[in-house]
């Protein structure tokens, strides 16, 4: 395959890519999904348990709302927040109608609350029911660049072929579904090998704009070790145990307490005995576990994956601000649905199945509405070109040092934000100009532009919300100010901006006088986005 047309492209095959693709099969789209692993065996999904927020109405989901609105910082959407609810609880009915069976359900009857997934066996279900929908699914196509019609209008994607001596496919398509997952950083997390931020580059080449960048400081624990599997599902299971210091004291208060020491320079170690069995067992067996039954951790920096930042929606369909573009699941910001927080109750599954199924329907829509496609052009983008001038892990290695230490994402300040801000600008030109090849360097460069992109765009974010919040936290401005109840917008290349979006809350006087130098009003930026309408959201 070198060519093909469809009504709708989904762009990634984790649980967001494949209820995209579902939803849009079940209007009578066509449609094709690309993936730049194995469809239904990769990402972070893969790697063991999924907690879902899947909450029956009445009272308790009213409280749900209600508690996580408040431990979100109040940037989220009560009415959003309901709608997910009401999405997932229905779509968990479809998935024990199709035969999955929840941990915890017995044959023939309940048994269980359906707030937990296993991820192999929902990826294996989710892949084969978007094939029985007659999606056509085209795996290890990882895509490098948009395509858009003379007017802007999305209208299909390219890439290469990874098992097919990397050559060149394009798909032209009615519309366009970006669920290519967040941004790791490359951090070693169990199946982030695969959330490079690649989606976040070619959507803001084509446009796109982004929301809450800032809130990409989510870290977990996760075992010594470099088995496979050793990272996957323990931060769930760490919850449960007991966190001790190399001295055999007990970390006591919060995970940041942790952090802290981890930061110091202490080792930490979880107690085997305080975990589920199933994840003694697993742990056992991997042989992370050291003589006294205590398993030595790390910290994971999981960006954007467990963060919130991502592309900005507008619309309750999941359209982001370019035409013919939707966004389903981590490469979407959550603001909306977690806030300021990460989504580690079960907010992120819930929200891949939602903006999923509302993306892939919306989609269809557009792609129905739009009618016969034209020409269409590839946009051009960062890390392509023919000859490579830089080496490609350079550049990840630059931004790894500036995103992976705990005293670069975790805590700020000003002063480590600018550092930071100054020696990525730098590199973003050669970035832009000397990175490329052909093959496998082709999608390393490409890579490799994509975390650099997301870097910036996290660190310039962060150093204009001038307050800690949530997962944000600023260690020269410790505390939580109430003007800052606000969203920021933010977008660029060759120039980072970063603004407050005006259709969220009324506008931060303050914003522009605080950090002159990276808070920037681009008029000239699709000017019809900036109006104070009401979020569709």
């Amino acid at each position: 395959m070198s060519r093909l047309e469809t009504d709708v492209l989904v762009l990634g095959g984790g649980p967001a890519g494949t209820w995209a693709a579902f939803a849009a099969a079940a209007t009578g789209a066509r449609v094709v999904l690309v993936d730049k692993s194995l469809c239904g065996s990769s990402g972070p999904t893969a790697f063991g348990t999924t907690s879902l927020w899947n909450i029956p109405p009445g009272p308790a989901r009213e409280e749900a709302v209600r508690n996580g609105f408040a431990h979100g910082g109040g940037l989220g959407d009560p009415d959003l927040m309901h709608r997910v609810l009401e999405e997932t609880h229905q779509r968990v009915e479809q998935l024990v109608r199709w035969g999955y069976r929840f941990p915890g359900d017995t044959p023939g009857g309940r048994g269980s609350l359906r707030v937990y997934l296993d991820g192999p066996s929902y990826l294996r279900r989710m892949r084969r029911s978007a094939l029985d929908a007659g999606v056509r699914i085209l795996d290890h196509h990882p895509a490098l660049q948009l395509l858009v019609d003379r007017d802007g209008v999305v209208a299909g994607a390219t890439g290469v072929q990874e098992r097919n001596g990397f050559r060149a496919w394009t798909v032209h398509a009615g519309a366009v579904v970006v669920a290519t997952g967040g941004c790791a950083f490359l951090s070693g997390g169990a199946g982030t090998d695969v959330d490079t931020g690649d989606g976040l580059l070619f959507a803001a080449e084509a446009g796109a704009q982004l929301s809450g960048m800032e809130f990409s400081s989510a870290y977990g624990l996760t075992p010594v070790a470099q088995a496979p599997r050793a990272a996957c599902a323990p931060d769930l299971a760490l919850h449960f145990a007991t966190l001790y210091d190399e001295s055999g004291t007990v970390i006591s208060g919060r995970r940041s307490a942790a952090f802290a020491a981890i930061a110091d320079g202490r080792q930490v170690y979880a107690a085997l005995d305080d975990m589920p069995d199933a994840m003694r067992g697993l742990l056992s067996t991997m042989g992370v576990v050291d003589r006294t039954r205590r398993v030595p951790l790390r910290a994971v920096l999981e960006g954007t994956v467990r963060g919130t930042g991502g592309l900005r929606l507008t619309a309750a369909d999941c359209a982001t601000t370019v035409a013919g573009l939707y966004g389903a699941g981590d490469v979407a910001s959550r603001e909306a649905i977690t806030g300021a927080v990460s989504g580690f109750g079960g907010q992120g599954g819930a929200w891949a199945i939602a903006s999923g199924v509302w993306a892939g329907s919306g989609a269809a829509g557009f792609a129905r509405a739009r009618g016969r496609l034209g020409r269409s052009d590839a946009v051009p983008g960062a890390g392509l070109n023919a000859v490579a001038r830089i080496d490609p892990r350079a550049v990840v290695g630059l931004v790894q040092e500036h995103t992976l230490p705990l005293r670069r994402s975790y805590w700020r300040s000003a002063g480590s934000l600018r550092d930071s801000i100054g020696e990525l600008d730098a590199m973003w030109p050669g970035a832009e100009f000397d990175l490329g090849g052909t093959g496998a360097d082709r999608l390393r460069a490409r890579q490799a532009a994509a975390l650099l992109a997301v870097a910036r765009w996290t660190k310039y974010s962060a150093l204009a919300r001038t307050e800690t919040r949530g997962m944000h936290r600023r260690t020269d401005h410790p505390g939580a100010a109430d003007d800052w109840r606000v969203r920021l917008m933010s977008g660029g290349l060759d120039s980072v901006w970063v603004r407050q979006d005006a259709r969220t809350v009324p506008v931060h006087a303050e914003l522009t006088a605080v950090e002159p130098a990276v808070v920037e009003t681009v008029t000239a930026m699709r000017p019809e986005l900036t109006a104070a309408d009401p979020l569709p959201l």
